[in-house]
């Protein structure tokens, strides 16, 4: 299969979610909604667990991605993701990443297999989709 990537870095072709939407197998679905459950504290159904990747259809998207702006902004002016574009810093770009920061540190505390198929593909996304400005963590410049 050949990799895709969501507009602000995430790999869909390794996003449980698009994995079981591809295979078209509700026990798929349902292992996906519980540990999103016990991982993220998510309380979706198995039956929203589908996605055809950022760029596909909205009817084949994750509700909750419909809403990304990054998404929007990309679809829009018909580049393949953020790393295509040279508008730095991105507001649009930096909410839709910082959804992910910290994962990595998940790895620590959970079984290889778990991290492995339901937090790294949600992992690096500013390291695919560069320049992204990164978050102040309080402090500001003056």
């Amino acid at each position: 299969m050949t990799a895709r990537m969501s507009a602000c870095g995430v790999l869909c072709s390794e996003c449980p979610a698009f994995l079981a939407h591809r295979a078209g197998d509700p026990a798929m679905r349902e292992r996906v909604a519980a540990a999103w459950h016990e991982l993220y504290g998510l309380d979706f159904g198995p039956d929203v667990i589908r996605c055809g990747g950022c760029f596909g259809p909205d009817d084949q998207l994750f509700h909750t991605s419909r809403r990304c702006a990054a998404r929007r902004c990309c679809r829009s002016r018909g580049l393949a993701s953020c790393a295509k574009c040279g508008d730095r810093p991105c507001a649009d770009l930096e909410k839709a990443q910082s959804v992910w920061d910290g994962l990595e540190e998940r790895a620590a505390t959970l079984p290889r297999s778990v991290f492995r198929e339901f937090v790294q593909p949600y992992c690096g996304a500013r390291r695919r989709v560069p320049n992204a400005p990164r978050p102040s963590r309080g402090r500001r410049e003056r």
